[in-house]
């Protein structure tokens, strides 16, 4: 069985903004946020950590590396969803230009393919692609993956079966900094924890 923790990155100034996708490095709560998620996985057994080429995700994985003196493996496979058009964009300027949009981006992102960009089932085939692929290069043992938001909520809608029209749900959004653990065994998905953020006690966002 191969067990991987996919943890979201720690709070960036874009987020704090309200942009779409998170942006930059992560902010001075973020880096506390990242230290808490390190000393959370110091006694983890943890063979390989691998992060999204995203600045915010490379910090985040670096935190809980360093316990482990570990090297933080880039993935282009856990980048972030592309927004395209809108990407970078504050989300109240984007609803004021692309009221349909955003709109269908919350009712029915399954339908969505943003101009530039991803659609969720670019990012489905992504993310099934770098669990197939680290399954097949460590077999079994714990790898860490710092991702995204969306590639963590794709995470968890594969793992219970469920199509990509359940995205935006509010039971399908990440914390920033949380700790979500997928087994992988003999083909099968479970979710053994989902968007855990018992380490962030105490940290004021």
């Amino acid at each position: 069985m191969l067990r991987f923790l996919f943890v979201r990155h720690g709070r960036t100034p874009w987020n704090v903004q309200g942009r779409v996708q998170g942006g930059g490095g992560l902010d001075e709560v973020g880096r506390a946020q990242a230290v808490a998620l390190g000393e959370r996985l110091s006694s983890e057994p943890i063979s390989a950590i691998y992060a999204s080429p995203a600045l915010r995700a490379r910090q985040t994985a670096t935190a809980v590396a360093r316990r482990h003196g570990l090297k933080v493996r880039q993935r282009s496979l856990l980048r972030d969803m592309d927004y395209g058009k809108i990407a970078g964009a504050l989300l109240s300027d984007a609803e004021a230009r692309y009221p349909d949009l955003v709109k269908r981006w919350r009712t029915r992102p399954d339908t969505v393919q943003f101009e530039g960009g991803d659609s969720l089932d670019d990012l489905r085939r992504r993310i099934q692609r770098f669990i197939r692929e680290t399954v097949t290069a460590h077999g079994s043992g714990t790898v860490l993956a710092a991702t995204h938001d969306s590639p963590v909520r794709v995470v968890a809608s594969l793992a219970l079966g469920i199509d990509d029209s359940h995205h935006m749900q509010p039971e399908m959004r990440v914390p920033l900094a949380s700790l979500t653990v997928l087994e992988v065994d003999g083909g099968l998905l479970h979710l053994a924890l989902r968007h855990d953020e018992a380490h962030l006690e105490g940290i004021v966002a």
